[in-house]
C-alpha cells in the first residue's frame, strides 16, 4: 500500500485530496493546524478514521522537525507528498500599507512551511515517488492588492522547477498545480461577510465562467502524482479556467 502525506488536510482542497487518495486505497496521512476542524471532519467522514492525523503547526520549525521524525519511525518512506497547507491571507492590500507582520506572516505561511517541508520530504520519498506542490495562478501573474502572496507562490514556482532537477536524479517526480479561483470554505466565508453577488462577479472575471471545484483540482494532484504523469518533470499545471490568459 502506497503512502501519501497531504498537508493542510482538514479543509478545502488538502480535504478533498485526502478523501481521493483514502477512497483510491491508499494510506493517508495528514496535518493541520486546528484539530477541531479536523474532529467536525469526522463527525461528518467516520471514513477518515483510518487517515492519521495530527495536529502540527508547520510554521514551529521543532514541530515539524518532530512530525517527519514520526513519519520516519511509524512508516520508513512516503510515496507521494502533496504540500497544501496554506494560512488564511493575511497580507491584503496596497504593499506600503500593509503591516510589516502580515508580510511576514504571509513569506512564511505560503513559501517557506513548504521550503522547510521539502527539506525532510526529499530524504523520505522513494525512487519512483512524486510530490506535488500545491501552487497558484498568482504564483505566475501580477496580483495587485496580494503582492506578498503573490511573490511567495512564483518562489514556489522557483522551488518547484529547481528541486525537480536535483530530486529526479534520485527517481522523485517533483511538480505543482496552480489552482485558479476555486470554491473552498474561504470563499465560503467571503461570500457570507461580502455579500451573495461575490461568487458571480468573480466567476465573471474567469472566462471558463465559474469557479473550479475542490473535486477537479484533487483529481489533477492525483494524476500528476500518479504513474500515467510519469515524464512529467517540473510542470506547473494551471488550472484556472483560462483567468491567466487574460
Amino acid at each position: 500500500m502506497k503512502i501519501v502525506l497531504v498537508t493542510g488536510g482538514s479543509s478545502g482542497i488538502g480535504l478533498q485530496t485526502v478523501t481521493h487518495y483514502h477512497r483510491s486505497g491508499f494510506k493517508v496521512l495528514t496535518c493541520s493546524r486546528n484539530e477541531d476542524t479536523w474532529n467536525k471532519v469526522l463527525a461528518t467522514h467516520p471514513e477518515l478514521s483510518a487517515v492519521d492525523y495530527l495536529p502540527v503547526d508547520l510554521k514551529d520549525v521543532h514541530q515539524v522537525d518532530r512530525y517527519f521524525g514520526y513519519i520516519r519511525e511509524n512508516y520508513g518512506h512516503l510515496d507521494i507528498v502533496v504540500n497544501n497547507a496554506s494560512p488564511p491571507l493575511e497580507s491584503r492590500g496596497d504593499y506600503a500599507d500593509v503591516p510589516i507582520d502580515a508580510l511576514y506572516n504571509t513569506l512564511i505561511g505560503d513559501f517557506w512551511i513548504h521550503a522547510l517541508c521539502l527539506k525532510y520530504e526529499l530524504n523520505l520519498v522513494v525512487n519512483g515517488g512524486s510530490i506535488v506542490n500545491i501552487s497558484s495562478v498568482n504564483g505566475i501573474r501580477p496580483t495587485p492588492n496580494a503582492a506578498m502572496f503573490s511573490a511567495a507562490k512564483h518562489g514556489i514556482e522557483g522551488l518547484t522547477r529547481s528541486i525537480a532537477v536535483e530530486a529526479i536524479r534520485k527517481g522523485i517526480r517533483v511538480n505543482a498545480v496552480a489552482p485558479g479561483v476555486t470554491w473552498t470554505p474561504r470563499w465560503e466565508q467571503a461570500q457570507s461577510e461580502m455579500g451573495d453577488e461575490l461568487k458571480n462577479t468573480v466567476a465573471s472575471q474567469v472566462p471558463n465562467g465559474r469557479f473550479a471545484t475542490v473535486e477537479e483540482i484533487a483529481n489533477a494532484i492525483a494524476w500528476l502524482s500518479s504513474e500515467q504523469a510519469n515524464y512529467i518533470v517540473g510542470h506547473t499545471l494551471v488550472m484556472d479556467g483560462g483567468l491567466s490568459l487574460t
